[in-house]
């Protein structure tokens, strides 16, 4: 079975990509921002991006380790990454992006109730083959 991976820093052998621990959500693979049509019938996607899911996290400690895996943390917003994931049509392939932290209250929020982290989405944007 293979496995969503990370590791920061662009072009890394698949290798030394860390496996994710709990794996994400499946989600819906790599997605595109923009798809244009040409009058010779090509399509042109931009802006590839994928998105890891997950409904529910242990603690704020675990979600901190979470993000220092992907290069992130509270004054880091931004990294470089290359993360192993599935494609558009759900292949699994290696790739370069930017990795962004998630966006309190929007994109993950602390449970009341169950007092960890809930609806955890990091954004890994700019996706491109890594060599």
């Amino acid at each position: 079975m293979t496995s969503y991976r990370v590791k920061t820093g662009h072009d890394v052998v698949l290798g030394s990509l860390t496996v994710l621990d709990p794996q994400p959500d499946p989600g819906n693979g790599i997605q595109v921002t923009r798809r244009t049509y040409a009058g010779d019938h090509s399509v042109a996607d931009q802006g590839r991006y994928i998105e890891f899911t997950w409904s529910a996290y242990t603690n704020s400690t675990d979600y901190a380790t979470l993000l220092a895996l992907f290069g992130l943390n509270a004054s880091t917003s931004s990294a470089a990454v290359t993360v192993y994931v599935r494609d558009e049509i759900y292949a699994w392939v290696r790739m370069n992006g930017t990795a962004i932290r998630p966006i309190p209250g929007e994109t993950v929020k602390w449970g009341d109730n169950q007092s960890r982290p809930l609806d955890i989405v990091i954004l890994v944007k700019n996706l491109e083959t890594a060599a």
